[in-house]
C-alpha cells in the first residue's frame, strides 16, 4: 500500500452534518483525516478531497475504520468505498509525485523560499494580514505572515505549545468581515530559534474545523493575493 504524509482540504459530510478540514496522510486505499470530534466508526461519509493540482475535488465515498490513538493528533482513518480507476489512478499519480518529491533534497532540508519546496501540497503565499485567536484565553491581536489552501502561519512572540487546539477569526484579503475557524498548532517557533534562524517567531496553524462558507473565503483570499500579484 502506498501511503504519504500530504495536507490538503477535504471535505466531509455524513447526515446533515458536513465539515472543511484538512488531512494529515493518503494512500491508495484510504485517507487521515485531522478532525476534532470524530464520527463513530462505521460511519459512512462523502468526501470532497481537494488535490493539489487538480482543478476540481474528486468526490469519494468513504467509511470510517478507526480513530486517531490518544497521543497522536486527533481524527480518524477513512477508507475509500467504490472508488473507480480514474479516481485511484488520480490520487497514485499524486503519491508517485510525493514520493518524487521527497528524493529531491535531503531529509529534513529546510527551503529558504517556501514556493520553492516541491514537497508542499499547496503553495504558501506571503501576505500580511490580522489574525485574531485564543486558546482557552481571551483572543489576541497577531498578523498571519503567509497563508495556503490549508493553513496559515501566525506572527506571535508567545507561540502556544504544538497540538494545542485555537479559535481564529481572519481579516483576510480582499474579504470583508473577519472568518472564523477552528485549527491546530502544528509548527512552533519560539522567539529564541527565531533569532538563532533568522526567521519569524509564530505558530503554523492547521485548519480542522469549517465550514462550506469558510473553504470559499480561503479560495477567494488566493485568487486575490495571485491577482495582486500579477498586476503589481
Amino acid at each position: 500500500m502506498k501511503r504519504a504524509s500530504i495536507v490538503f482540504p477535504i471535505r466531509f459530510a455524513t447526515g446533515n452534518v458536513a465539515v472543511q478540514t484538512t488531512t494529515r496522510e493518503l494512500s491508495d486505499r484510504g485517507v487521515l483525516v485531522r478532525c476534532l470530534t470524530a464520527p463513530p466508526a462505521g460511519t459512512a461519509l462523502e468526501m470532497k478531497l481537494y488535490l493539489p493540482g487538480a482543478r476540481d475535488p474528486l468526490h469519494l465515498a468513504g467509511v470510517v475504520r478507526e480513530h486517531a490513538k490518544q497521543d497522536q493528533e486527533p481524527g480518524f482513518w477513512a477508507e475509500f468505498v467504490g472508488a473507480g480507476e480514474a479516481e485511484l489512478a488520480q490520487i497514485g499519480e499524486l503519491l508517485g509525485r510525493r514520493e518524487r518529491a521527497a528524493d529531491a533534497k535531503p531529509i529534513g532540508a529546510v527551503a529558504l523560499n517556501p514556493h520553492d519546496d516541491p514537497r508542499r501540497a499547496f503553495p504558501r503565499y506571503n501576505v500580511r494580514f490580522a489574525v485574531r485567536f485564543a486558546t482557552v484565553q481571551d483572543f489576541v491581536l497577531e498578523y498571519a505572515a503567509n497563508i495556503s489552501a490549508g493553513g496559515v502561519f501566525v506572527h506571535t512572540e508567545e507561540p502556544p505549545p504544538l497540538k494545542t487546539v485555537v479559535q481564529v477569526e481572519m481579516e483576510l484579503p480582499g474579504g470583508a468581515d473577519p472568518v472564523p475557524a477552528r485549527g491546530m498548532i502544528v509548527h512552533r517557533v519560539t522567539k529564541q530559534e527565531a533569532e538563532q534562524r533568522g526567521t519569524l517567531a509564530g505558530v503554523g496553524v492547521q485548519f480542522v474545523d469549517a465550514d462550506d462558507q469558510f473553504r470559499q473565503r480561503i479560495d477567494a483570499a488566493i485568487a486575490h493575493i495571485l491577482d495582486t500579484e500579477r498586476a503589481a
